[in-house]
């Protein structure tokens, strides 16, 4: 038996003792492989498969429960080649996880890094790992010489994060600058702080970094840079579309971490809007992995983040739940374990902001939380309802579902508006409820239609309900600069 099917027997050792009181061990175990068409498509997630053991060894009625479609075959064929000791405890019920990641290269310049690592996650969950090269670019990558860290960190030295329309940098004096469009603040941060930061980028994973990362073909996604001068040597990397190594990424946030960045972008948490929600992907006081893992609706990290002694009650800054991020995400896999779990659908963020709320951001009025008792005309400190922030994206099926769970559409905020109110604003291009990166944009500028053919199908459901129009919204126009003032 070869050491990588060694290490998996282990593994499943384990996984499976997580399920029955004694250890269940394939005998022997067939090569697992990536499925070469998934990482082609860049396809990842979770599979679950089910199967009987037989009183010869092996298994039988193997089947996956969920999964994607390129991943199950592989995860089932696997099962299916088992075998096991012969033994008398045969015939139960028994269910594998199988993880199938894709992780950038560690940066090794080996575009040939093609094969499969399997190891034990902390829930037991088998772990597939490919490095993916599949289209990665990377271009001016470091001599060896360059790969080399600095000796020491020294006055002068900095680092600098870019994102989009946003700069945060760091000095080794402690001195931060935020910058945003045409918005530019500078704080402090103690010396020693700002060095430990720094100190952090002294390391071999960063100097090996080449100077940029981009996935071929890629037509939209994220970008970030980073520059940075240690020991009076100036580095620079930009990655597009997540390319680049997993370290990039860590050290990024680590700079975020530090300064808060979280607060110069959202301002003090416990004021922040519950519609900031879908945008927080930045470390924050009090948000923990489980929160993050809800966020993103990673599964395995969400059930790491529990072993690890997570809490499903923690709150964040700005009060937020592990539930409210979960909500937000629009997975609901991971908001129907914390539901069945017995938290609280009704707790409160600083704001009064509930789970429904952060549910109805994103557009959707989510039945989980409605069937789990959720308080459908829950109000926050300014008297905004779930259905208020739902109407905003204008879908009228989702509205059709807040409305059968009892939203009340007569209902006015503490400045007199109702949901056809906010309805009106969000199809004239200014939504009552500003975020700061939108995602409802506008459609033309001289007429109401932002939200197309379904403003008139809210529209009448609103009306059918009692909603009033209680003011006037103009269509929005953009300020013209004349260029010859």
């Amino acid at each position: 038996m070869s050491a990588q099917l060694r290490v998996l027997a282990a593994l499943l050792t384990l996984a499976f003792s997580a399920c029955h009181a004694q250890t269940v061990v394939p005998a022997s175990i067939p090569e697992l492989r990536y499925p070469p068409l998934a990482r082609a498509a860049r396809v990842q997630g979770d599979v679950v498969v089910s199967f009987r053991r037989t009183p010869d060894g092996g298994t039988a009625e193997v089947a996956p429960i969920s999964g994607h479609p390129l991943l199950e075959a592989t995860a089932v064929e696997n099962v299916k080649s088992w075998r096991f000791q012969q033994t008398t405890d045969f015939g139960l019920s028994n269910k594998v996880i199988f993880r199938f990641r894709l992780n950038p290269p560690d940066d090794g310049y080996d575009d040939g890094q093609v094969g499969t690592k399997v190891e034990l996650d902390r829930t037991n969950g088998v772990q597939v790992i490919s490095i993916l090269t599949t289209g990665l670019e990377r271009s001016h990558c470091p001599t060896a010489a360059g790969r080399v860290p600095p000796a020491a960190v020294i006055a002068g030295d900095f680092v600098e994060v870019g994102r989009w329309n946003e700069i945060v940098s760091v000095g080794a004096d402690g001195w931060v600058v935020w910058k945003q469009g045409d918005i530019s603040q500078g704080g402090q941060i103690l010396p020693t702080e700002a060095k430990s930061l720094l100190e952090r980028f002294r390391v071999p994973g960063v100097w090996a970094l080449c100077g940029r990362y981009d996935q071929a073909g890629l037509l939209d996604g994220g970008s970030s840079s980073l520059k940075l001068r240690i020991g009076g040597i100036e580095k620079s990397v930009v990655e597009y579309g997540d390319a680049a190594p997993a370290i990039f990424g860590e050290i990024e946030l680590a700079v975020d971490a530090s300064i808060d960045t979280h607060q110069w972008r959202h301002g003090e948490p416990k004021t922040e809007s519950i519609a900031e929600i879908t945008f927080e992907d930045l470390p924050k006081p009090g948000k923990t992995k489980l929160m993050d893992a809800a966020h993103s609706g990673d599964q395995a990290a969400f059930h790491a983040a529990l072993a690890a002694g997570d809490k499903l009650t923690a709150v964040d800054a700005s009060g937020w739940t592990p539930l409210m991020y979960a909500a937000s995400s629009r997975r609901d896999s991971i908001l129907r374990e914390i539901v069945k779990a017995g938290v609280d659908v009704n707790a409160r963020s600083k704001r009064g902001e509930t789970a429904l709320m952060a549910s109805a951001v994103t557009g959707m009025a989510d039945e989980n939380l409605l069937n789990a008792g959720a308080d459908v005309n829950a109000v926050n400190d300014v008297g905004m309802t779930a259905l208020m922030l739902l109407v905003q994206r204008g879908d009228p099926e989702e509205i059709k579902t807040l409305l059968r769970g009892g939203a009340d559409a007569r209902k006015k905020d503490s400045a007199g508006r109702t949901a056809l109110d906010y309805l009106h604003a969000a199809n004239c291009g200014s939504p009552l409820v500003q975020e700061k990166d939108p995602q409802l944009m506008t459609h033309g500028y001289m007429t109401c239609n932002a939200l197309g053919d379904d403003y008139q199908k809210s529209k009448r459901l609103l009306i059918n309900a009692g909603a009033k129009q209680t003011r006037s919204f103009a269509p929005y126009a953009p300020k013209l600069i004349d260029p010859n003032p």
